[in-house]
């Protein structure tokens, strides 16, 4: 699965992106918003689809909503999950209503997000 990994924290985003590839997934990481609508552009350009893109919530500019949508526009299928350290009901309404859009809440165990990987970024609360 190829997987687009955007936090602004370098911990996070090489935490994440060490457990991803160590399952076998290929992964690319973004620390912005405007970085991730970069590389996704460049993929869309060259015919080479995202599977997932799993985004922070709160980043500098642009957050994780705001940046699944954007996505969204040059990707329309992309399967998104959102994390963050600041969900709250509203946050995850939001999120759903996104669709083919997941949610963890951070900090989180590597192997809930496999699993929520592995089941198509659905979180069935």
């Amino acid at each position: 699965m190829k997987i687009l990994v955007v936090d602004d924290d370098p911990g996070t985003l090489n935490a994440v992106k060490v457990g991803l590839l160590s399952k076998g997934h290929e992964v690319l990481i973004a620390g912005s918003g405007e970085e991730a609508l970069k590389i996704i552009k460049a993929k869309q350009a060259n015919a080479e689809p995202l599977d997932l893109l799993l985004t922070d919530l709160r980043m500098p500019k642009m957050n994780g909503l705001k940046l699944i949508r954007e996505a969204r526009k040059i990707m329309p299928d992309i399967k998104a999950i959102l994390m963050t350290a600041y969900g709250d009901d509203n946050v995850k309404r939001k999120t759903r209503a996104l669709g083919l859009c997941g949610y963890m809440d951070k900090p989180f165990r590597p192997e809930a997000l496999i699993e929520m990987i592995m089941t198509n970024g659905r979180d069935d609360d």
